[in-house]
């Protein structure tokens, strides 16, 4: 009985450090249940491919080089977030599409009001001033600089008025030469004049720094701007209390200036808004590029390209080559990194449809990733293949346990049993 002991607790350890070492294949088989109901979801699946229609159909796959894919993908780690990271770029791609529309509805807009500006005589006056303005600062500056003294001490107080007339022609041409620019900056809509910049700069009499109020106002609205950062919809609460803003604060700034200067102001800074929202996506979109570059995406895209090509090599019929274009497409849109024998399963497969190389589709496939990714969690997680191991051997363990059962009751109906009267032997003397 020791004996057959010795044999089952043995058995249990050899069952234990086997699902030990391979925790990663008895961690990931699939149960009973599993197995049937991934089954019928194939089977459901190529049956509806033939009444779907062709943009919808899958393109199926090679099992063996679905496998060899990945297994190099396994040695990758990087790479399994490609898929989540490209899915991302798709959606910041739709967000950059709501706000481009935007923004053209603006620019539209807003090239009609420039159009208003340059050609409309009142609109004209509030621009062309700055150029008779600036005319007539130069004159000044001019006349101004012919009176400049030559010899200072002989008449000290006229010469020191001539110097600070000077220093005001010279204040009143800067401001005049700024306005112009800023103004010529409008009429050929640059992108990179900031509104506050070009406020500052109409509303700015002989270089006086613009009041506390309204340099508040265009921080309010930065700083609003500032925290859209992570804005993904044209609709966002926040984006549009902030469009609210910014027509109350056109109407706080230019309460009292001319029809023109209001309409302008206000289209500048629903200008600056969408611009905004824009920027915020695309440095988003660059983040996310930087971090698919350092997972190892590019490797990854020179090597689907050496495959391809080395695997194009390997058939000879263009529809073989059409049909190796169809798979590397397909696989392209798993993020797979391809290993260096494709080619030869490329060349073994292209052929035939049976064993090894039986085509598979999305579901199978998704069945094939997701066991590979929890092999791999497996592996590195020390206490799952621990108990992964105690579990292999716990069949073993609870024959056992009955049979240790089955023991103590045969033992038990042993001593329970009718007792031999030693009497009945005794020997009688004669």
């Amino acid at each position: 009985m020791n004996m057959i002991r010795g044999f089952f607790w043995s058995l249990v350890a050899v069952m234990s450090l086997q699902g030990f070492l391979q925790a990663d294949e008895y961690g990931t088989a699939p149960t009973m249940f599993g197995g049937m109901g991934l089954t019928m979801s194939v089977w459901t699946e190529w049956i509806s491919s033939f009444w779907s229609s062709p943009a919808s159909s899958f393109v199926a796959l090679p099992r063996v080089i679905v496998l060899a894919a990945l297994q190099e993908t396994a040695r990758h780690p990087g790479i399994q977030v490609a898929p989540k990271l490209q899915e991302q770029i798709r959606v910041n791609q739709r967000i950059w599409d709501q706000f481009r529309e935007k923004e053209l509805s603006w620019m539209l807009a807003h090239v009609n009001l420039i159009g208003g500006i340059v050609n409309d005589p009142e609109a004209r006056e509030l621009w062309t001033v700055w150029y008779d303005r600036l005319d007539r600062s130069e004159t000044a500056l001019a006349l101004a600089k012919e009176r400049v003294c030559s010899v200072r001490f002989l008449a000290p107080t006229y010469c020191g008025r001539v110097d600070a007339d000077v220093r005001a022609c010279e204040d009143e041409v800067m401001v005049a030469v700024v306005a112009v620019d800023v103004w010529r900056r409008i009429r050929e809509m640059d992108r990179r004049l900031v509104t506050q910049e070009w406020w500052e700069a109409i509303r700015r009499p002989l270089s006086r720094p613009q009041p506390q109020p309204q340099t508040a106002i265009f921080q309010d609205i930065a700083d609003r701007l500032a925290r859209l950062h992570d804005i993904e919809d044209v609709g966002d609460p926040r984006l549009v209390l902030l469009l609210e803003n910014v027509t109350t604060a056109v109407g706080i700034l230019a309460a009292s200036e001319h029809m023109w200067i209001q309409r302008l102001l206000g289209s500048l800074m629903n200008g600056d808004v969408w611009t905004g929202c824009m920027e915020h996506v695309r440095l988003r979109e660059g983040r996310i590029r930087e971090i698919m570059m350092s997972s190892g995406f590019q490797d990854m895209i020179h090597a689907h390209e050496k495959v391809l090509n080395a695997s194009l090599r390997v058939v000879s019929t263009d529809e073989e080559k059409r049909l190796v274009q169809e798979w590397f497409s397909e696989m392209a849109g798993y993020a797979w990194f391809p290993p260096d024998d494709v080619p030869a399963l490329v060349r073994r497969c292209v052929g035939q449809e049976g064993g090894d190389c039986t085509r598979i589709g999305p579901t199978e496939i998704n069945a094939l990733t997701a066991q590979y990714v929890e092999k791999t969690k497996i592996l590195t997680d020390w206490t799952r293949r621990v108990f992964v191991g105690l579990w292999n051997g716990m069949p073993i363990v609870l024959l056992l346990f009955f049979m240790e059962l089955v023991v103590l009751c045969v033992g038990r109906t042993r001593i329970r049993g009718p007792m031999i009267d030693d009497t009945a032997y005794a020997i009688v003397p004669r």
